[in-house]
């Protein structure tokens, strides 16, 4: 009864306003992880990536990514042993010149007015990325509460419901009682009208 009741209270409720599968924000930095790994944008991945999974529950078992260190090779400025780290990339990148971020040829691109241009939107629209991802999560936050909010008030509503229905029913089998020892005693004539 209570499962029934709980059931039927979240359809009458509206429980579809608070689930939404998928978020505009979500949408928006998978498409721009994806749009920038095939158009050799790395930099602008990792940070779209990064968003992602600030939208999206961990999974319950993670696929297990290990580094690629280069042999032999020691890195000169940290922790005695390490090694390089070697950043793989698809085929499709072959024959494309890798720069990275804040290095001296990436120093070279920016004095190119038009690629410093470019740069200036794509860091625009990470910050916009970031702002529409954190808006996203307040208003998860918010539903959650809502949530919480709404499943406590139908709980105590239901419990209230079965304290109602344990007095119908004691007052019932009281009176049941009662009618029975009545009929009882009438028909042993130890009571008499």
């Amino acid at each position: 009864m209570k499962k029934i009741l709980l059931l039927t209270a979240l359809f009458v409720t509206g429980c579809t306003y608070y689930t939404e599968k998928q978020s505009e924000a979500l949408s928006q930095n998978v498409y721009a992880t994806n749009d920038s790994l095939n158009k050799a944008r790395v930099d602008l991945a990792y940070y779209y990536s990064d968003q992602t999974t600030r939208l999206v529950k961990p999974p319950k078992k993670k696929i297990d990514i290990q580094p690629i260190y280069q042999a032999g090779d020691v890195v000169k400025d940290a922790k005695a042993g390490e090694k390089t780290r070697v950043v793989i990339v698809p085929s499709q990148y072959k024959g494309d010149k890798v720069v990275v971020v804040d290095s001296v040829e990436y120093q070279d691109l920016l004095k190119v007015k038009a690629i410093a241009e470019q740069l200036k939107k794509d860091n625009t629209n990470l910050a916009n990325a970031k702002e529409n991802t954190d808006k996203e999560l307040a208003k998860q936050a918010e539903y959650t509460n809502k949530m919480i909010k709404d499943l406590n008030h139908l709980q105590s509503e239901v419990y209230k419901k079965d304290l109602a229905i344990l007095w119908r029913n004691i007052i019932i089998v009281s009176l049941l009682v009662l009618i029975g020892g009545y009929i009882y005693l009438r028909m042993n004539r130890l009571f008499v009208f």
